[in-house]
């Protein structure tokens, strides 16, 4: 394959600035890197050894690797592996890709973690769209199985094309636990909605569930929040199977969107209406939660059926929700706000992002304004990295972390880490 012309790689957050204020004794390091080079195996060497250069080492004991659908992946993942050989390597395709200094597409995010007090136990589950329950379980198991202590925080990253993430976590969490943080991402493919990849290892992989559980003596912080309010009377699925809606209050489940924006079913059709439910998704209230859980729509069929990216029980009660970029903006602040309460007065030393898809789509070019906003609270110099993807893992609320980790659409996700 020829190589295209290169373009500009810089080590991301490698500023006077940031290097002179995120000084402290340390015994965890971290380090993130980004590439926009064409070439699949020069983008991963490159994204990796900048992660390294502003980490300060040579080598690595976990890497994440979040990068565009548009490379080539088995090329790319060898790149990151020739400069990080000893490292547990997971991570995924994604529908944009986010550092320091802000969201961008057509990328790869490499973060390289070194620490003295923190053990890395990653996890891979096949067979999502087969069973998912299953691929969670058997991802979340290695972890569990190895007995490593004060575990902390399992990340987690299905593939968001196949298979139902919901059931996956139910899967983690019957390992875990319930009430066992699970933060993390459906993997993306730029909006393409075909193919999406998770890496584990040396491999490239596919409808599956890659994880990682962390260990040790660090400290997690974790925020969610979405901003979305809800809009009209509570509605009740009369008849549903999975992530498909079939009726709402015994009507056919498109006539809710009927209502409010006048257009007929076979408009809707016509029309995808992902567009239309940024703005306005489902909202599910959850017992003891603030906020309601959110899910859009994918398409809609001939039948007025309404098909979600998340599942939508039968017989629960649902709102049609209302959103805004203002609100939204207020959400990932507070987002980060929670992340960093969480970790009480300790240093952060990582901030890990995980955003909807939809929500880059309603912000648009002012995406980096989110970002901006996170990187205002958790401070300027802590390094950032993440991704946007289908769907977001983490709990509703979690201010001192009591409750349960869910499936969840345009919703925000911060986690901090700090030893």
């Amino acid at each position: 394959m020829s190589r295209g012309p290169r373009e500009k790689s810089t080590a991301v957050g490698l500023t006077p600035a940031r290097r002179a204020a995120y000084n402290p004794p340390v015994s965890t390091w971290v380090g993130v890197g980004r590439s926009t080079t064409s070439d699949s195996s020069q983008a991963g060497r490159d994204a990796a050894a900048q992660a390294l250069a502003q980490m300060g080492l040579s080598t690595a004991h976990l890497v994440l690797v979040f990068a565009s659908a548009r490379f080539d992946h088995a090329a790319l993942l060898a790149g990151v592996r020739a400069v990080t050989p000893e490292a547990a390597v997971v991570g995924c395709s994604t529908a944009g890709e986010i550092t320091a200094d802000g969201p961008s597409k057509r990328s790869v995010v490499v973060v390289a973690l070194q620490s003295n007090v923190m053990t890395a136990i990653p996890g891979f589950g096949p067979r999502l769209s087969a069973a998912p329950r299953q691929a969670g379980e058997t991802a979340a198991w290695s972890g569990a199985h190895s007995k490593a202590p004060n575990p902390r925080v399992f990340l987690m990253f299905p593939d968001g094309v196949s298979g139902n993430a919901a059931e996956a976590l139910r899967g983690v969490q019957m390992v875990l636990g319930t009430s066992f943080p699970v933060v993390g991402g459906s993997a993306g493919d730029d909006l393409l909605f075909r193919r999406s990849v998770q890496y584990h290892g040396d491999a490239v992989t596919q409808d599956s569930v890659v994880g990682v559980l962390l260990s040790g003596g660090i400290t997690v912080g974790i925020g969610a929040r979405h901003g979305w309010r809800p809009l009209g009377k509570p509605r009740l699925v009369t008849r549903a199977l999975a992530n498909v809606v079939h009726e709402l209050d015994g009507r056919a489940a498109v006539s809710v969107y009927q209502e409010y924006f006048g257009k007929g079913a076979e408009e809707l059709q016509r029309e995808s209406l992902a567009r239309m439910t940024i703005i306005y998704p489902l909202g599910l209230p959850i017992p003891g939660e603030e906020e309601h859980l959110l899910r859009n729509v994918l398409h809609v069929t001939p039948q007025g059926d309404l098909v979600y990216a998340g599942e939508v029980p039968e017989g629960s009660s649902v709102r049609l929700m209302m959103g805004s970029k203002h609100h939204a903006l207020v959400a990932a602040r507070r987002a980060a706000e929670q992340a960093m309460r969480g970790l009480g007065a300790k240093s952060v030393r990582l901030a890990l992002v995980f955003g909807s898809a939809s929500r880059a789509r309603l912000f648009g070019r002012g995406a980096e304004a989110e970002i901006r906003a996170i990187r205002e609270v958790v401070g300027s110099a802590v390094p950032i990295a993440g991704f946007y993807g289908y769907g977001e893992i983490a709990p509703l609320s979690s201010e001192q972390y009591l409750g349960q980790s869910y499936y969840q659409n345009e919703t925000l996700v911060v986690m901090t880490l700090a030893e």
